[in-house]
C-alpha cells in the first residue's frame, strides 16, 4: 500500500502523542470552523478560526437542502484556514432542535447468577427497552455518568440513521471521513466544563480537586433554533428546545410592529448605531421590551419543565451563548431570574498561536466559536 508524506506524518505524530483536531459548527447562516492541535501533557494550541456565511435557504430546519453551494462554502473556509491541506480529526455538530432524544437511566446491576454480559450491551438493551429510544430507525449511543452501588447512571443519546447518513455522505464528496458527530448541545456544556476547571485551576491552583456543583443553564438563542440547557456537576444534565423564540422571529417581529426592514431590525437588536431608528422612540422601546419579554416567558416555561425532575436544584447562573449580541439583553436576564448571567469565553483553556492570531482580538469573537472550540477540543 502507498503511503503518502502527509499520512506519514499524522502516523509520526500520533505515536508522539500529537493530533489536530477541526471542530465544524453548521448554523443556518454561517458556518464556524475552529482547528485546535494537542500535545501530551501540554496545553492544546488554537491555530485556526474562520467562518463562512452561506445564503438563506441552503440549510433549512436542520438540513441540506442546496449540497453544491454548501460545500463550495466548506472548501473556500478549509482553505483559508489550513492552506497546506486540512489534515486532522474532523468533527461536526448537529443541532439539538434536529430531533435528538437524551435521557439518563439507571441500569441496575446483574444478578450474581446471571451470565456476565458486556457493559456496553446491558446498557444498550436498557435503552432500547424504552420507548422512543427503541425505534429501529435511531442510531444509539451512551455516556457512563456515574458508578454506583444500586446500578450504572447512563447518558443515552439517539439520532435518525437516516439524519447522520447524510452528513456522513456529504462530508465524503468532501473526501473527509468524519471522526465524529456530536451534538452542538454538548460541545458547549464540553467548553463550559473545561473553563470551570481552568478558573478553579487559576484561584486554586494545580491540586484543587474542586468541581462545580452548582447548577447552571445555558441559554442558546440560535438564528432559526433556540434551546435551554440544564447542567448539573458542569455537565450536561437535559435540555428543551424553545420553540418561535429566535434571532430570526425577533428581527421579524420588530420589522412588522415598526415597519422597517429585517436588516435594520438586525442592526436594532444589536444595538448598531442607525441614524434612522431613534432608540429612544416610544414605540422602538415598547418593541423592544416586547421581544425581551417573550424571551423571559419561554424561559420561565423551560425552567418550571426542569424543576419537575428528580434532584432539582435551582440555578443561580445562566451561560448565556447565542443572542449574547443582543444589547441589553443579558442585563434583561438578571434582573428577571436573579442570576448571574455569564458570556462563555472559548478561548480560556487554550493556547493561541501568537503569529497566526497577531493583532486579533479574540474577545469581540467569542459569542461566534464556542461550538466549533467545544468541538476542536475533542482528542482522538
Amino acid at each position: 500500500m502507498y503511503i503518502t508524506s502527509v499520512q506519514l506524518h499524522n502516523i509520526i505524530s500520533r505515536i508522539r502523542g500529537e493530533s489536530r483536531t477541526l471542530g465544524l459548527d453548521i448554523g443556518h447562516r454561517l458556518l464556524k470552523l475552529a482547528v485546535v492541535e494537542h500535545k501530551k501533557g501540554s496545553r492544546s494550541t488554537l491555530i485556526a478560526l474562520e467562518q463562512e456565511s452561506i445564503p438563506e435557504g441552503v440549510i433549512v430546519d436542520n438540513e441540506v437542502k442546496n449540497p453544491a453551494v454548501f460545500i463550495d462554502s466548506v472548501q473556500r473556509m478549509l482553505m483559508r484556514a489550513l492552506p497546506g491541506g486540512a489534515d486532522g480529526d474532523f468533527v461536526i455538530s448537529v443541532n439539538w432542535t434536529s430531533g435528538i432524544l437524551c435521557d439518563r437511566i439507571l441500569v441496575k446491576p446483574q444478578p450474581v447468577k446471571a451470565a456476565k454480559i458486556p457493559e456496553n450491551e446491558l446498557i444498550l438493551q436498557a435503552a432500547m427497552g424504552r420507548s422512543p429510544f427503541d425505534d429501529s430507525g435511531n442510531v444509539l449511543d451512551y455516556a457512563v455518568m456515574e458508578r454506583r452501588e444500586e446500578g450504572i447512571e447512563a447518558m443515552i443519546v439517539a439520532a435518525k440513521k437516516d439524519v447522520l447518513a447524510s452528513w456522513v455522505n456529504l462530508f465524503q464528496a468532501l473526501s473527509i471521513d468524519l471522526a465524529a458527530i456530536d451534538v452542538d448541545v454538548f460541545a458547549l456544556s464540553n467548553i463550559y466544563s473545561l473553563s470551570v476547571e481552568q478558573q478553579q485551576h487559576d484561584d486554586y491552583g494545580a491540586g484543587y480537586g474542586g468541581d462545580d456543583d452548582d447548577p447552571a443553564l445555558l441559554l442558546n438563542l440560535g438564528y432559526s433554533q433556540s434551546y435551554l440547557a440544564f447542567l448539573r456537576k458542569g455537565t450536561f444534565s437535559t435540555a428543551r428546545s424553545i420553540t418561535g423564540c429566535s434571532v430570526q422571529s425577533f428581527q421579524e417581529q420588530l420589522a412588522g410592529s415598526l415597519e422597517i426592514s429585517t436588516e435594520q431590525a438586525g442592526d436594532l437588536l444589536t444595538g448598531t448605531n442607525n441614524e434612522e431608528i431613534d432608540m429612544e422612540d416610544p414605540k422602538v422601546k415598547s418593541a423592544m421590551e416586547f421581544v425581551f419579554d417573550e424571551i423571559s416567558m419561554k424561559i420561565d416555561t423551560a425552567i418550571r419543565y426542569f424543576s419537575s425532575s428528580d434532584n432539582y436544584k435551582r440555578p443561580s447562573k445562566m451561560v448565556v451563548v447565542g443572542g449574547a449580541d443582543i444589547k441589553g439583553l443579558t442585563q434583561f436576564l438578571s434582573d428577571r431570574f436573579s442570576m448571574d448571567i455569564l458570556l462563555l469565553d472559548p478561548f480560556k483553556t487554550v493556547e493561541v498561536d501568537p503569529v497566526r492570531f497577531r493583532g486579533t482580538d479574540l474577545n469581540a469573537v467569542s459569542g461566534i466559536y464556542p461550538v466549533a472550540m467545544g468541538l476542536a477540543l475533542r482528542r482522538f
